[in-house]
Formats: structure tokens, sequence, C-alpha cells
């Protein structure tokens, strides 16, 4: 067994990209090195990973059995250098942390902060707030150490996530909306009037959530707009607990309730960072005690 982490790398990226010639030129590699570097992990493997007699490449049996595995190689891999960086770090100087604009005012992040001031009152912290994307993307780009977001879309593939907690969301509309004047209202009477989602920031066009409940639909990036929009009367809406009880909306929302309804589904509040990139002790206790506030509010 002579094959090395670079050849794994490129057979991913040829995988990822569609071609050698694709791979070749967004890892800035010449085309006949990648080439070659895919024949010896062939040779040093004993199989064939790409079937070569159409125009493009395309996995074999073989191929397509080992991609799974590259893909966990190279992921300890990232984790390892990770756990190694963090092992050699002290505690960090600074801190950016992006939060999801749908988590500002909610008890947890804001008793973590006050008891991050108050264990580790050297460090120098940055706060970014944004939309669900947005905080993704900072984490991803490097612009943040570690992103806490409700979780709505899937999480880009450098990032790793990890559920902290789960919120409680309630149906909701506007108090002079139709629905809100219903006895009971059922799924046959949310799908009458016009759905209010959340968009995927990154993807807008993805359809990653479930499907909508009526044929009417508008999609929004923020919970707190999806909230002022429900106020007036534009439609209905799924939002977690605190939104719904944010006091702006306190006496402008109704909260639907039947048994046709049931519970509405519970939403995940994240932590993610980047796979590739170690975290300091600050970082991990800040993790560790947010998990530990937003248990308390259960």
């Amino acid at each position: 067994m002579h094959w090395t982490l670079d050849q794994l790398a490129l057979f991913i990226a040829c995988v990822e990209r569609g071609s050698f010639s694709a791979a070749a030129r967004h890892l800035g590699r010449a085309q006949s090195a990648v080439s070659m570097a895919i024949a010896n992990l062939e040779l040093d493997l004993g199989c064939e990973l790409f079937d070569r007699s159409t125009r493009s490449p395309t996995l074999t049996a073989a191929g397509e059995a080992l991609l799974p595995e590259a893909h966990a190689v190279i992921t300890q891999c990232q984790r390892l250098n990770a756990r190694a960086h963090t092992l050699a770090l002290g505690e960090e100087p600074r801190l950016v942390v992006a939060i999801d604009e749908a988590l500002v005012e909610i008890p947890p992040v804001d008793a973590t902060l006050e008891a991050l001031a108050t264990h580790y009152p050297a460090l120098s912290l940055t706060l970014l707030y944004g939309a669900q994307g947005d905080v993704s993307g900072w984490v991803q780009d490097g612009t943040a150490n570690l992103g806490i977001l409700l979780s709505h879309e899937r999480t880009p593939g450098a990032l790793e996530s990890h559920c902290i907690a789960l919120l409680r969301q309630h149906w909701v509309v506007g108090v002079s909306h139709p629905l809100a004047s219903l006895p009971h209202v059922t799924p046959s009477d949310l799908a009458q009037h016009r759905q209010l989602m959340m968009a995927p920031r990154r993807h807008p066009s993805s359809n990653t959530q479930a499907p909508p409940l009526s044929s009417q639909c508008w999609r929004l990036n923020s919970f707190y707009s999806m909230g002022e929009l429900a106020t007036r009367g534009l439609g209905w809406a799924i939002v977690p607990e605190h939104i719904a009880h944010y006091p702006p909306f306190r006496h402008r929302l109704t909260l639907l309730t039947s048994a046709a309804l049931g519970e509405a589904p519970s939403i995940e509040v994240d932590t993610v960072t980047r796979r590739d990139a170690g975290q300091g002790p600050i970082a991990t206790w800040l993790q560790q005690t947010l998990r530990e506030r937003f248990r308390d509010l259960a």
C-alpha cells in the first residue's frame, strides 16, 4: 500500500469537478500530473477507479465503492491536523463568532456571552450577526472561527456541524388573519392561505426543506421578517418560540393550536466550525457552555 493523501484528494477532486482537466484547473496542476496520480493510485489499489472509454471519465463500480472511503480518510486527517493544532494552542487572544440573527436576544446566547466576559476578560471578541447562510459562509471562508445558527438547510461540506439544542416552534398568524378566527385549524385550512417560509440564503432556488403546505408561498431569509409579515396578515408561518413571543409581536400574533395540526416541528441550534481548523480552549468552552445554557432553557 503506497497510495498517498494527495492521490486521494485528487481522486475526490476529479469526481467533484467532473473531469481530470477540470480538477487540474481548479487545483492549479498540470492535467498530465493529475492523470498520472490517478493512474498510480489505481495501481496501488489494484483496481480501476474510472472508466475512460467515454469522453469524460466516469466512476467504475470500484470507484463508487471507494469514493466514500477516500472522503472518510481525508476527513479524518483534517480532524487529526485540527486536533494537533488545538493542542499546540494556548488560550486564543481573539475570537470571531458569527451568530444567526434569529438568535438575537435569546437568553441562552446572552447568558453565555455574559459568562464569557467573566471567565475570559482579556479575550478580544468580535460578534458578527447575519442570516443563516451568512453565518456558515463567514465560517467557511475563515472570517469567523465559530458559527451559531438555526439549521434549516444543509451545512457546506467544509464545515463540521454539531447540534447543541432543539428549539420548540409554533404555528402563528396575525390576529386579524382569517385563520385566527377559526376554532379548529386543519392542514386543509392552512393550504388555502399564503405560507411564509425560510429561504436558503446560499442557494435560494434549492429545495432542501420540507415542501410547503400551501401552493401560495413567500420565502424569506429572516425569522424576524417572517414574524413581521405574519403580524400584518400576509400569511401564516412556523417560527421558533422566542420569535412568536418577541415583544413587538407578542400581542399581534396568534398561536394556532389544534389536534389536527399537532406540534410544529422543532428546529436545531447548531454550532459550525471549519473541519480543518483547530479550536482553542475558549471556543471549546463557548460551545459547551452554550449547550448547557440551552439545556437549562428546555
